[in-house]
C-alpha cells in the first residue's frame, strides 16, 4: 500500500517547525524525525496527515554537549550511532556508551 497524499516541509530552524506546526490543527500534522516507527504507519495508511514536518535538517536539534558536573545533553535529533560513538559519552557516561551497540541494529542506529 502506498501513503494517502500529503505535503512536506523540511525547516531548517525551530523557529520555523514551530511556525509550521502552529499554522495547524494538532490532527492533520505529524513530526518526522527518524521514521522509523511513522513511515510504516503512513505506508499503511495508519496514519493520514496533511502535513509532514522532516526535523532532519533542524541542526540545532542535533549535537552531543558537556553540561558541567558530568551531565550531557543530547539533542533530540541526534542519531543513536552519534551517541555510540562519541567519545564525550563514552567519558561523561560509560553506561550509556556501553549499552548504545544493543539498541536495535546499526542500519536503525543511523536513523533512529
Amino acid at each position: 500500500m502506498k501513503p494517502a497524499p500529503f505535503d512536506i516541509v523540511m525547516p531548517a530552524s525551530v523557529d520555523e517547525a514551530l511556525q509550521h506546526l502552529s499554522a495547524h490543527p494538532p490532527e492533520a500534522v505529524k513530526i518526522l524525525a527518524g521514521g522509523q516507527s511513522l513511515v510504516p504507519m503512513l505506508a499503511m495508511r495508519l496514519a493520514a496527515p496533511g502535513l509532514l514536518i522532516d526535523l532532519n535538517r533542524v541542526v540545532e536539534l542535533s549535537g552531543i554537549r558537556p553540561l558541567g558536573a558530568g551531565a550531557l545533553e543530547i539533542g533530540a535529533m541526534t542519531r543513536h550511532r552519534q551517541v555510540e560513538r562519541s567519545p564525550l559519552v563514552a567519558r561523561l557516561n560509560p553506561l550509556l556508551a556501553q549499552a548504545m551497540p544493543w539498541i536495535a541494529h546499526v542500519q536503525v542506529r543511523n536513523r533512529g
